[in-house]
């Protein structure tokens, strides 16, 4: 056989092989089924279109109230509440394990106002008058709760792990949220506005996180105590009778809060407090700042010295007693010196105190640009020197 001939054999042979393959059936490869994400069962529920009827609880047929919606809720399920005012129903409204009530968190519950209270026997408080009781792994989300009742609660946590977020609580008789026993909530993206006493009260060993919240007009944006060890984080309080108070044993951490412009104090320490506000290894970040009286006002006989006070200077000898601007210009014209513009001319000398700048004009006794204010010993120290150092003691018995 010539060459070309065994190359044609070779190569029919070899596309006949081939051909012959293409004819078989190989199994597939076994495909690995994508896991199914189990969709939550939703119960509906508008107070003006709704029917309490047993056929409801669609999004076609929706419930009129929560509390029938309630009756059948298992874990698991999420309550959708249309807008409108949730007034008729059995208060208090104790939502189940695992539940979720849930309204339009886009606005914080804005158009979903629930408003009512009714009697709660604690095992910690005894009887309680309260607007809803959160239970272990509920969210409440989307609304508006308001309780004017004599001494009415928004939601009462015991000893639970609810998720409380993007909702209002307005105008409480006495606070938004109650947290006590071993409780530990999670409170985020809320807005506590005008609650007669507190936004939030934690007490007994409760603990938990209250971060991105808004404490505007109440009495106190929080009131802390017992042995509660809760963390607040990232929290703007403004504007309230006092900011924060702090009694009894309880030592709250906190982080990167706004606490300015209430009206009396930014922060209250009693009884033996003691709160974590950072320290220059593990910065506070708190801006505790034009406060009315004073921005934090320690009546415990701990005179412990707390870092990280304010950021606008990071001041570490900033101390549990910080006065208002208002106590601070007082205490320079003591010492006859006066705040001036910081672009006056001649150059102003600078003196920090509680974390700000004061510019006052130049006085033959401070020779230095600039001086911080130490009230443990009433005296200004050179920060920045001009020509030469000096220390001044402080002029009227200071």
């Amino acid at each position: 056989m010539s060459n070309k001939s065994h190359q044609r054999t070779c190569f029919l042979v070899t596309t006949l092989a081939v051909s012959g393959l293409l004819g078989v059936t190989f199994p597939l490869t076994a495909q690995v089924p994508v896991a199914q994400v189990p969709v939550a069962p939703v119960i509906y529920v508008d107070p003006v279109s709704g029917t309490n009827s047993d056929q409801a609880g669609t999004s076609a047929k929706p419930y009129k109230t929560i509390t029938s919606a309630l009756s059948q809720a298992k874990p698991g399920t999420v309550i959708q509440l249309a807008p409108g005012n949730y007034s008729n129903e059995s208060f208090p409204i104790l939502l189940k394990p695992g539940v979720t009530l849930r309204g339009d968190k886009s606005n914080r519950g804005e158009r979903v106002v629930i408003s009512g209270g009714g009697d709660y026997i604690s095992s910690v408080f005894a009887k309680q008058n309260i607007t809803i009781l959160a239970n272990q792994d509920t969210t409440i989300e989307g609304v508006t709760v308001t309780n004017t009742n004599e001494r009415g609660t928004g939601i009462w946590v015991e000893s639970t792990n609810p998720i409380i977020r993007n909702s209002s609580f307005i105008s409480n008789a006495r606070e938004g949220v109650f947290v006590t026993g071993a409780g530990i909530p999670r409170i985020e993206n809320n807005q506590f506005l005008k609650n007669s006493a507190n936004g939030i009260s934690i007490t007994k060993t409760s603990q938990g996180e209250i971060s991105n919240n808004l404490f505007q007009n109440n009495g106190f944006g929080l009131a802390i105590g017992h042995t509660s060890t809760p963390t607040l984080k990232e929290n703007q309080i403004i504007q309230n009778k006092y900011g924060i108070i702090i009694s009894e044993s309880a030592k709250p951490v906190l982080r990167k809060n706004t606490i300015q412009n209430n009206k009396r104090d930014g922060v209250v320490l009693i009884h033996e407090a003691l709160p974590d506000l950072g320290n220059s290894n593990n910065p506070g970040e708190n801006v505790i700042a034009n406060n009315g009286r004073y921005n934090l006002q320690n009546a415990t006989k701990n005179n412990t010295m707390f870092d990280g006070i304010n950021t606008e200077t990071a001041d570490p000898s900033a101390i549990a007693s910080l006065p208002s601007d208002a106590d601070n210009i007082k205490l320079l014209r003591q010492w006859e010196l006066e705040p001036v513009a910081c672009n006056s001319n001649p150059k102003p000398v600078t003196i920090i105190m509680s974390g700000k700048n004061y510019c006052i004009t130049p006085h033959p006794d401070l020779t230095a640009d600039i001086y911080r204010y130490n009230p443990a010993t009433r005296s200004l120290k050179a920060v920045q020197v001009s020509p030469r150092t000096t220390g001044i003691q402080g002029r009227g018995g200071l």
